[in-house]
């Protein structure tokens, strides 16, 4: 058991050794060059990767290092995103993220039904392709100054009722995988399961900003005044895992959404701003580290395989995604400038992507060619997304 413990040790040391070491290097000729460091980390992932030759990283280990720095990357943003803030722009982020989220469903699953997939592969891939990354949304947002703003917390609070849609579509599967195998299920069936996690969600939420409120304040304010830094950091750690796992395992809410509460509650704490320094180190290493798994994820096959699919999908989510974006933005009477910047932070897909793509093929909903094709079209989209803010100068 111990020599087994040790022979996996070794692998994660050595992922993050050679990671981190082609992820610096790579990162810095990005900056050079003018293009995101992002893109570094994307290439970094892919060399070593299973589909690159040369050295390469065990694929579990590093998708399981990649969630806790999604984890970590949710709770930063909530820390810095007010109750108030997601309340002023529910007007906006509500039916914008339902509108674009179904517009893009709908293209995504007339796309791959006119190709010969099911119509309910078609709709979860839509669905997939329809939800963009928090973690990528909130890098380019603070890159270029713009998390903080107006549009920044519209573009935060749309892709949080994104993430809640796909919560939702994760429970729904298991229906539709018996429609697909031709078992009867019933939309009040479907009505009743939705509502239930809606409302589990409500509860965890009253609770948390009231009773968890207080417990994590009188907690943080204690361990600050000890004015040590390292029990700070793993009180917060603490706290971290243990509301986002308790968001799931009592609630069955997904454990990013339980992170971002866990985020807005402390981030309305008076010690907030300790909390922040300390945790962003961590919340930076893993981000990297979720970049990383990305890239390794990238099947190049899967583009010379079905380069019409690839060039298709990667269109919906680079056109006609932020186009319905900005034109739900601009209807609903919003400025250029916001509905511009909202459309461009859609375009690209991530972290919710390759859940529900990965749990489609548990079901058989979805074949392995469907899942590379997310991912090829998730690191060119991450890839672009970046250029796309410097060249329309948002």
């Amino acid at each position: 058991m111990i020599i087994g413990e040790a022979a996996i040790n070794l692998k994660i040391v050595l992922i993050l050794t050679v990671g981190f070491g082609l992820a610096s290097i790579l990162g810095y000729i990005s900056h050079r060059i003018q293009l995101s460091p992002t893109l570094g980390y994307l290439v970094a992932g892919y060399l070593i990767g299973p589909y690159s030759p040369g050295f390469e990283a065990d694929r579990e280990i590093s998708e399981q290092l990649a969630e806790i720095g999604v984890i970590l990357m949710m709770f930063g943003i909530g820390l810095h995103f007010k109750v108030r803030d997601l309340l002023s722009v529910r007007r906006i982020a509500i039916p914008g993220a339902i509108g674009q989220t179904l517009v893009t469903t709908a293209i995504g699953a007339t796309l791959l039904y006119s190709i010969g997939w099911s119509i309910e592969s078609g709709i979860l891939f839509g669905l997939a392709i329809g939800v963009a990354s928090t973690v990528v949304l909130a890098r380019v947002l603070a890159h270029y100054r713009l998390l903080n703003t107006r549009q920044g917390h519209i573009a935060v609070g749309w892709l949080i009722v994104e993430d809640i849609i796909t919560v939702i579509a994760l429970l729904i599967l298991p229906a539709l995988a018996a429609s697909y195998q031709g078992i009867h299920v019933s939309m009040g069936e479907i009505s009743l399961a939705i509502g239930i996690v809606l409302l589990k969600f409500i509860v965890f939420a009253v609770l948390m900003f009231t009773v968890g409120r207080r417990l994590v304040k009188y907690l943080l304010s204690k361990v600050v005044a000890t004015d040590s830094h390292e029990l700070l950091t793993l009180t917060i750690l603490a706290l971290i895992f243990v509301i986002a796992t308790g968001s799931a395992v009592l609630f069955g809410t997904s454990i990013i959404l339980g992170a971002f509460v866990a985020g807005m509650v402390i981030g309305q704490t008076d010690v907030r701003h300790e909390v922040s320094a300390n945790a962003r180190p961590l919340r930076d290493t893993f981000m990297v580290v979720f970049f990383l798994s990305i890239g390794m994820l990238f099947n190049p096959g899967a583009i010379l395989e079905h380069p019409g699919l690839f060039i298709a999908v990667l269109a919906i989510i680079l056109i006609a995604k932020p186009l319905a974006a900005f034109l739900i933005a601009y209807v609903l009477k919003y400025p250029f400038q916001i509905a511009l910047t909202v459309a461009v932070a859609l375009a690209q897909i991530g972290e919710f992507s390759f859940v529900l793509a990965e749990q489609a093929m548990t079901y058989d909903l979805l074949p392995v060619a469907g899942f590379d094709i997310i991912v090829a079209c998730a690191l060119v989209s991450i890839a672009i997304n970046p250029l796309l803010f410097k060249f329309l100068k948002i």
